[in-house]
């Protein structure tokens, strides 16, 4: 039987691209989801499809996530539990928490330390209560970092020696060494406390941030001029955070409150990013009442090169300038950026009893200027 008239002479069907997977796994580890990649791959049985070489790299890392975290719950534990018995009350931002509450499996979010958010007021007692651990703050000290003025450093970096885990103690969500002057003091820390919610983190009594705040807090650090995006993992916070509380998320109420912190364009920026990365579908109301009414030039300057695949670590400086809409005040701006407050510098380079030098501002111009390099070199990509 001859084959149809349509059939004859076809070409095969061409075959699907192999992945370059040596690639695809150093890729991953650059934006810290190769964790995530390997349960994607083992919950949908594709282990037929990778080579043994790069299915075992990928499980390395997700183990070592999985022995790191377990390490870390224990150390933990301990803090909270101290905190507790102290009558200290903390919310855990980020790592673990999203660890055990957001993503599927405890595995999958990497972490490098502990972040605790305390009340300002009650920093030197849990400054203390730290010490008295084996805990040490090596960046600064409560009294120097509690001075610092708004819109910059709000955290402290504490080590123990033979401790895996690392404390980042926080009295104000915005942390940064780039000037947050314009919504820092919008932030209510009262309210996110007011609608902080008791639960349970690494088997101890806890607080975690209101799912909304919680939300709004994520865009607000993935927008950090120190991080713009500039890895997956950002997208991945963001993406199971609102996958695992969808059913109780008030996006009106969200609005409202971005909106209250002045953090409304951060917020749509940031689940723009989120929807193109992950195609995770916002509501769209929402997305239509936090869209601003005016996109300025360089604030759809930072979505083309993140809608371009170029992610690139400083870039969101564009929106930051944004912000500043008169000419003198984006001068300021700059100004402020390069040369911050000394003891900014100083904490920023774990230099906490050093002597100030203005070799520091030269470095941080050093800085500023790769990341402009590298700013400009994406621009001609396009």
């Amino acid at each position: 039987m001859n084959p149809p008239q349509s059939f004859k002479g076809a070409a095969p069907s061409p075959r699907p691209p192999v992945p370059d997977w040596p690639y695809l796994v150093e890729k991953s580890r650059q934006e810290g989801v190769s964790a995530v990649l390997f349960q994607h791959i083992t919950k949908r049985h594709l282990e037929e499809l990778v080579p043994e070489e790069a299915l075992e790299a990928l499980a390395q890392d997700y183990r070592a996530n999985l022995k790191y975290n377990l390490s870390a719950i224990g150390r933990l534990r301990e803090v909270l539990k101290a905190f507790q018995q102290a009558g200290l009350s903390c919310i855990v931002l980020k790592g673990m928490d999203l660890a055990e509450h957001a993503y599927p499996n405890l595995a999958m979010r990497g972490m490098s330390d502990a972040d605790l958010l305390v009340k300002k007021e009650t920093l030197p007692a849990a400054d203390r209560l730290l010490s008295s651990l084996g805990y040490a703050a090596m960046d600064s000290s409560p009294a120097k970092a509690g001075a610092n003025p708004a819109g910059y450093l709000a955290s402290l970096d504490y080590r123990k020696k033979e401790s895996p885990l690392n404390l980042h103690v926080h009295w104000h969500t915005v942390n940064t060494s780039v000037p947050a002057t314009l919504f820092v003091n919008r932030v209510d820390m009262n309210r996110l406390w007011d609608n902080a919610v008791p639960t349970q983190v690494a088997d101890s009594q806890a607080f975690t941030l209101r799912p909304e705040h919680a939300i709004i807090y994520l865009c607000e650090h993935a927008l950090r001029v120190g991080h713009s995006f500039d890895r997956l993992i950002l997208v991945c916070d963001l993406f199971f955070t609102i996958k695992a509380f969808a059913a109780v998320i008030d996006w009106d109420w969200l609005v409202e409150e971005s909106r209250r912190f002045g953090l409304s364009r951060w917020v749509y920026f940031s689940l723009a990013i989120v929807s193109h990365y992950s195609g995770l579908e916002i509501p769209g109301r929402a997305l239509g009442k936090l869209k601003p009414p005016q996109i300025s030039w360089g604030e759809r300057l930072f979505l083309r090169l993140q809608f371009g695949d170029r992610r690139i670590r400083g870039s969101s400086y564009l929106l930051y300038l944004a912000l500043n809409r008169r000419l003198p005040d984006r001068v300021r701006f700059i100004a402020r950026t390069f040369f911050p407050p000394p003891q900014i510098l100083l904490q920023r380079q774990y230099r906490k009893d050093a002597v100030f030098s203005n070799a520091l501002y030269l470095s941080r111009l050093r800085e500023g200027f790769s990341h402009l390099g590298k700013l400009l070199a994406a621009f001609g990509q396009r």
